[in-house]
């Protein structure tokens, strides 16, 4: 499907410029992603999209925005010396999405159409439409945590598929492992919260933390593994409902997609090794 050419009048009334496709850095791994940074630093406050095919792409402040916002999926995409997040939405619904999010949100924008090889030319919402100050809430600092959150996601999928594999029985040394790798997340991002979150919502996450390590460090010896196992699981549930509610929580701009990701993980191991003793019984 292709996307929707401007009218003649519309090409008067909103273009904003052309960038030829010298202007796109060509060859490396996320060339659009360039030329939406360019776009956006002339455009401040605006939500950029670069036509790719038949799809609309909106790269690191943009794609994190329409995430928060419409609940796109994030990608993480680039090489591992220049990451970028991305979303993306067929070109072809692309007037009543924006349209959409203009009369949700009043977020102004920007959209390239083209192709690398000819170039792009950008349409945008009329001059001084929308409110150009919502997207400055999205930093360098988040996008950059979220890009590190989707790379330590991407590290811990790998790492306990590869586990998994080599030891497909192993669910007691997973449910360690797994833990481990929850609080040493967590305890990152406790360190790095406002000094009073920090000391009401940040101690309830890490007292939390603690029982679960101290029972995940008892249950090799302990006589009766399936209370402590229960304990856990309680303590896991705990923590999956503390971070389903940081959002809620002002001045707490810190990203938890991957603590959720590792509490999910974790609550499935737990859930495992509770149906082995309950089968056992």
């Amino acid at each position: 499907m292709k996307a929707k050419q401007p009218t003649g009048q519309e090409q008067s009334t909103y273009a904003i410029s052309a960038y030829r496709g010298i202007d796109v850095a060509l060859g490396q791994a996320e060339p659009l992603a360039e030329l939406a940074a360019k776009i956006a630093q002339q455009h401040p406050g605006h939500l950029v999209l670069i036509q790719a095919g038949t799809f609309l792409h909106g790269f690191d402040k943009t794609a994190y925005a329409l995430h928060v916002l419409k609940k796109y999926k994030l990608k993480l995409v680039g090489t591992t010396s220049a990451p970028h997040l991305r979303i993306g939405f067929p070109a072809g619904r692309a007037e009543r999405r924006l349209w959409s999010i203009m009369n949700e949100f009043d977020i102004p924008y920007v959209v390239a159409l083209g192709n690398q090889k000819d170039g792009y030319q950008t349409y945008g919402s009329k001059k001084n439409e929308g409110n150009a100050s919502v997207l400055g809430a999205v930093t360098d600092d988040i996008v950059h945590q979220v890009i590190l959150d989707l790379q330590q996601i991407n590290s811990v999928n790998v790492a306990a598929t590869k586990k998994l594999l080599a030891n497909p029985s192993g669910s007691e040394f997973d449910l360690k492992t797994k833990a481990l790798d929850l609080e040493t997340l967590l305890m990152h991002k406790i360190i790095r919260m406002p000094r009073d979150v920090r000391a009401v919502y940040g101690e309830n996450l890490r007292a939390c933390l603690a029982r679960i390590i101290r029972n995940v460090f008892a249950y090799g010896k302990a006589r009766n593994k399936y209370t402590l196992l229960l304990d856990i699981s309680a303590d896991v549930d705990v923590i999956k409902y503390h971070l389903t509610q940081a959002s809620k929580i002002n001045n707490l701009q810190i990203s938890f997609e991957s603590a959720v990701t590792l509490s999910v993980g974790l609550g499935q191991v737990v859930g495992g090794l509770i149906n082995a003793q309950e089968a056992a019984q």
